[in-house]
């Protein structure tokens, strides 16, 4: 029941030293925006004398995942710096095509293969990853290995070209293959100086604009406090157990005078995955009662407002 998560991090996320005695001198605000396009670079084949340039832009998402999404847009062979329509999609991995006849570009970019009387949703994913009568075709993946002779956690992009006789290894320039990219910013001012905190740096499931918003904050004991409410779904995976549920609660965080984030606790409260259910208990201006019910048991969040923090105390 209790899912609350204690970050102890060492993570510079701000890196100007700053010193807020006051709360009327300190303001924080949530920044969220989508970017939808995106340029890059690489080389086809194994020697570098082939090198390419891609433009992506997302065109439409899946009905059933919310981190898929179809995409349009050209590459070029800079040699000779001739744009070559392409069409994609994006789940797991960017397939693009290139065709020579604009209906099967129309049907991968809106997803008219999407028939749920005929076929399950990933097989659906497959016809578009699968489709033929290309003239060049193009994927490309994240891959996690080897590197200087240690296993680690980290992830490379590599790719592959074919014209359905021969194919070439295609080497990507970056390492970020994310085409839609969600940003949710915590904007803080304070004594003429800006600061940012990017909520995907914390590891949170970011899916749409409006999933978090700021509930308060306050400067405790030369620290600042900041309670993040949200309410975002289950699962990015839209179909199956919990494809239309959601998850919402509190964040709270705790940054030092110098700019690190101290502690981050998550206080969950409404969720499909864990069958937990809340409902507002006695308010008033400086407190907030959230009655949360976890099958027969209950607990109390309480929120205290002047003091920014959150507690649980156990019989609801």
């Amino acid at each position: 029941m209790n899912t609350k998560l204690a970050y102890w991090m060492g993570l510079t996320l701000l890196v100007v030293v700053w010193s807020c005695p006051a709360i009327g001198q300190t303001f924080v605000e949530l920044e969220e925006y989508e970017i939808r396009s995106l340029v890059f670079s690489g080389h086809i084949g194994e020697g570098t004398e082939m090198p390419v340039t891609f433009c992506l832009n997302v065109e439409d998402r899946s009905s059933g995942h919310l981190g898929w999404y179809s995409v349009s847009g050209w590459y070029q062979y800079d040699r000779h710096k001739k744009p070559l329509a392409l069409a994609g999609i994006y789940a797991n991995q960017l397939t693009l095509y290139h065709f020579k006849q604009p209906e099967p570009a129309d049907t991968l970019v809106h997803f008219l293969y999407d028939d749920y009387d005929s076929y399950s949703f990933f097989d659906m994913i497959e016809k578009y990853h699968s489709m033929e009568g290309f003239l060049e075709k193009i994927t490309i993946a994240y891959e996690y290995g080897t590197f200087e002779n240690r296993t680690v956690s980290a992830r490379t992009v590599s790719g592959e070209w074919t014209d359905g006789r021969k194919r070439l290894p295609l080497r990507i320039h970056r390492d970020d293959m994310d085409v839609l990219q969600h940003h949710s910013l915590l904007k803080i001012k304070c004594q003429g100086h800006d600061f940012q905190v990017n909520l995907k740096a914390l590891g949170l499931p970011l899916f749409y604009r409006g999933d978090h918003s700021v509930a308060g904050y306050n400067v405790v004991d030369d620290k600042l406090r900041i309670v993040l409410s949200y309410d975002r779904p289950s699962k990015a995976y839209a179909l199956g157990h919990c494809g239309a549920g959601n998850e919402s609660g509190f964040l709270w965080l705790e940054l030092d005078e110098n700019g690190r984030l101290l502690r981050m606790e998550d206080y969950l409260m409404d969720s499909c995955l864990l069958g937990l259910s809340s409902q507002r208990g006695n308010m008033d201006e400086n407190r907030e009662n959230y009655i949360v019910t976890d099958g027969e048991a209950q607990r109390l969040l309480v929120f205290n407002r002047e003091a920014m923090d959150l507690k649980w105390e156990e019989g609801g």
